[in-house]
């Protein structure tokens, strides 16, 4: 599909979505980037979550270890399976407010991501 640079900005509560997404954690280890289209408008986002910071999905080390993680866990798969994305397409929609965190569409989403090893539930 192509972006939909017609779509209104709007906002509501979070989409669940199926569609493809990828994780991947930066060379340094310090974020997680989250690319995929937005299940609204379909333009390309990408979103950076902070690895290890409290309130943010693949916490790791130390924190890890008081919140319940295994040292071994995939924090892309983590932050993937857990964080509610928004659009940042980049694009203002029409109808956008000008004071808006992110320029987009105004969609979010979870990704619905079946269990490691799983065919979903």
């Amino acid at each position: 599909m192509t972006h939909d640079f017609t779509t209104p900005y709007a906002e509501g509560p979070p989409l669940r979505t199926t569609a493809p997404f990828t994780a991947r954690t930066s060379p340094d280890g310090r974020e997680v980037v989250v690319e995929g289209c937005c299940p609204r408008c379909q333009g390309t986002t990408a979103s950076p979550f902070p690895v290890g910071l409290p309130g943010s999905g693949g916490t790791k080390g130390i924190l890890s270890r008081l919140v319940g993680r295994s040292p071994g866990a995939d924090p892309a798969r983590d932050v993937l399976a857990t964080e509610v994305f928004f659009c940042e397409c980049g694009y203002a929609h029409p109808q956008q407010p000008t004071d808006v965190p992110f320029v987009g569409c105004g969609a979010s989403w979870r990704v619905l991501v079946p269990p490691p090893g799983g065919h979903g539930a």
